[in-house]
């Protein structure tokens, strides 16, 4: 297989890197310092927004060599966690009618519904 190849899928290899960085558990910043990659050419690596072969080239071999893959494995990777998991939520709604929360409240269950919302982007 050519490196070549994996250029034109290069969506497909971003999103297949993607994919090796959360099932290894790595975080963007450790898999930069592991492959020696900087954190913006991983970014255009994981968006397939590289342009140039030789870039390219470069930097997947180091991801290659980092992980043992070989061209093959990294165009054909299957996710280890490939179903998307549900979310579920317990609603409790036995407040009085007429009830309205007080603005602190309200705030902070606003904050909750961020911290929930942001859970649910890197989860999936």
């Amino acid at each position: 297989m050519s490196m070549e190849l994996l250029f034109e899928n290069r969506k497909l290899i971003g999103k297949n890197i993607l994919n090796i960085i959360k099932d290894n558990g790595y975080t963007k910043s450790s898999f930069s310092r592991l492959t020696n990659i900087s954190r913006p050419t991983l970014d255009k690596l994981i968006k397939g927004e590289v342009d140039s072969l030789a870039t390219f080239k470069t930097h997947v071999r180091k991801i290659l060599e980092t992980q043992g893959m070989d061209e093959e494995q990294l165009l054909n990777y299957v996710p280890k966690y490939n179903a998307k998991k549900e979310l579920v939520f317990a609603l409790s709604d036995n407040a009085p009618e007429n009830h309205a929360l007080n603005p602190k409240a309200q705030e902070m269950f606003g904050i909750l519904e961020d911290i929930v919302h942001m859970y649910e982007l890197y989860y999936n």
